[in-house]
């Protein structure tokens, strides 16, 4: 049986998190599940964390490097790293941005396992070294600069320097990943009941638990995206119900449903 190292400094739970960070954990619903451990460590440290997380969007978001390019750096810095929380959380992007199980498999294996292309085979080449903070030789680099501009060839150095950060950060810590964490926290903890009548599009509920409530565009109420969330989300949920100017919320616990 693997024993999961508690972590060295404990992820703080989303009720405990500043608005910015759950805003932005909202807004990143797209990235795929696997952020709330390394959200919540970063927690501790607000201004830290905006500034990581912001980098982070502008490399996933608004780079021009590419979401294929961008997610083989990902999980071979990762794989060199020994990151298995990086490493994870990255096999849905990378399927995400095209790549198949067989690569993402081969992300973490010797490079002659799977035939890479040759753009491919030189992009991987350059992350284990700059994982290991070794020069690149200048054959590689004229293969690097033969497929990618100077815009993207920096975007490229800066995204490996950046997953080497979190994945040592995150190593160093013993910080779980989500999955390790998840299968106690998943049992159902709370039915939540809205009364959208009642709802006066406070938002208030949205900005504690934003992985339970979202705002309806249409009227600007709040409707349910989980209404049984599960234990992970009892205090933010519970938080959110204190915060409705509206008493639109009402918490019961699942003992209470199966034993009326």
């Amino acid at each position: 049986m693997t024993v999961t190292p508690t972590p060295r400094i404990a992820p703080l739970p989303p009720v405990e998190w500043p608005p910015v960070l759950r805003s932005l954990l909202a807004d990143s619903r797209q990235d795929g599940p696997g952020r709330e451990n390394l959200f919540g460590t970063l927690a501790h440290h607000p201004v830290l964390a905006h500034a990581w997380l912001s980098l982070a969007r502008v490399l996933t978001h608004e780079g021009t490097l590419g979401h294929r390019r961008r997610e083989l750096i990902v999980l071979r810095v990762a794989h060199r790293l020994d990151a298995s929380y990086v490493h994870r959380r990255h096999r849905i992007p990378a399927t995400d941005a095209g790549l198949t199980d067989a690569e993402i498999d081969a992300t973490a294996a010797g490079l002659s396992t799977h035939p890479w292309s040759a753009q491919d085979r030189a992009l991987l080449e350059a992350a284990d070294l700059l994982a290991a903070n070794s020069p690149l030789p200048g054959g590689l680099w004229e293969r690097l600069a033969h497929a990618l501009s100077p815009e993207r060839l920096l975007e490229l150095l800066v995204l490996a320097g950046q997953t080497a950060t979190m994945c040592t950060t995150l190593n160093t810590l013993r910080t779980p990943s989500d999955a390790d964490t998840d299968s106690a926290a998943r049992q159902p903890s709370l039915v939540v009941l809205l009364d959208r009548d009642r709802c006066c599009s406070a938002g208030q509920c949205v900005g504690a638990a934003p992985e339970v409530f979202e705002q309806d565009e249409s009227d600007g109420r709040v409707a349910l995206l989980v209404p049984d969330p599960d234990a992970r989300y009892a205090d933010e949920v519970r938080f959110a119900a204190d915060l409705c100017p509206g008493g639109a919320i009402t918490l019961l616990d699942h003992e209470e449903t199966a034993h009326p």
